[in-house]
């Protein structure tokens, strides 16, 4: 069980206690018929509007609907097909932007403008992991992935049109994992070889550069903001099948303004999955060993310990806010279709 492998650990930077769970996860309702391979990615389109979904269909392209706090519409298949699964980023400005890597290497990117989605625009580059995508600055999305030397490409969208692809040099082993700071900077994580983990941040027009964390992770990192004075929380799957987050307390660009890890528990089949739902709060979710979907929840001063809401799922499920104080995870299912659970 999740719960008996909670650990205290000091990743916001003071004591976690575990909390007692005082509100309910409503049940899983269906978000339709279709089918996905891999995970999903959703985010919000803006503070109290909808949330917004892709998933890689059966067919290799992009599919996208929308959950309007309490039914989904019905999924949507764009053109052109895709060889990565998704990752959606708000811009900020009442805009989502949704983008997996192309089966030519390049990116493929829809923006939903509130009530209707753009034909997939194609950037070209050579990438060689599904990207991460995060607000920059109103208006403006960054997306970043690996590429085929182990290096970071990335490209910044500006409502209008991308930038060529630039690239870093890392080595990376896994994917970005990619999220606004709040206060105009885009924070991204990799993991490198010997499963060590480093950071970078993107402010301004540059990258201040890559920070080495250590610590021992595998599959993807998973990196959230927490809506409160540029902090940001990078989330990973240990070598134990626990989640360990790291904290940047945003301020100055160095080693210094990290904590290192720490363990909140958990075991898992892949990362969690956090967003926030308030300033200084998280939701995190996963998909355990036992196949159901468990949540932990941040509120500022503690943790509320994982607990197992239910159902059955795969991968790692996508959580996003609503703007009530609640946000909406989508998990994929055994059979591949896509449910969702609306809580705490």
């Amino acid at each position: 069980m999740l719960k008996s492998r909670f650990v205290i650990g000091v990743v916001m930077g003071l004591t976690m206690p575990a909390l007692p769970v005082s509100a309910a996860w409503s049940g899983f309702i269906p978000t339709g018929t279709a089918t996905a391979q891999g995970d999903p990615s959703c985010a919000q389109v803006s503070t109290g509007q909808v949330v917004v979904c892709a998933a890689r269909n059966g067919t290799s392209g992009l599919m996208v609907n929308r959950f309007n706090g309490a039914s989904w519409g019905a999924w949507t298949n764009l053109a052109g097909t895709v060889g990565s699964d998704p990752s959606c980023a708000s811009d900020g400005a009442g805009k989502v932007v949704c983008a997996a890597t192309a089966t030519n290497g390049g990116l493929l990117a829809t923006l939903f403008n509130g009530a209707t989605w753009s034909a997939p625009a194609s950037v070209a580059g050579a990438l060689y992991s599904a990207p991460s995508c995060a607000e920059l600055t109103a208006g403006r999305v960054l997306c970043a992935a690996r590429n085929a030397s182990g290096g970071m490409a990335w490209s910044i969208f500006n409502g209008a049109s991308w930038t060529p692809f630039a690239n870093l040099a890392t080595s990376a082993v896994s994917a970005p994992g990619c999220t606004t700071d709040g206060v105009g900077g885009v924070v991204c994580a990799i993991f490198t070889t010997g499963s060590g983990t480093v950071v970078n941040r993107f402010s301004g027009n540059a990258w201040a550069g890559f920070l080495k964390l250590g610590g021992l992770a595998g599959g993807e990192p998973d990196c959230t903001s927490m809506n409160s004075g540029g902090k940001v929380v990078c989330f990973a799957k240990a070598y134990n099948s626990g989640i360990y987050g790291a904290l940047f307390k945003g301020g100055a660009w160095t080693l210094g303004d990290w904590n290192g890890y720490a363990g909140i528990g958990g075991s898992v089949n892949e990362n969690a999955d956090c967003t926030t739902q308030a300033a200084g709060e998280l939701v995190c979710g996963v998909v355990a060993i036992d196949n159901a979907f468990w949540a932990n929840v941040y509120n500022g001063t503690g943790w509320s310990g994982w607990t197992k809401v239910g159902g059955t799922g795969v991968g790692t499920p996508s959580c996003a806010a609503l703007g009530t104080g609640q946000v909406v995870c989508v998990v994929r299912g055994v059979n591949n279709k896509l449910t969702s659970v609306v809580g705490p």
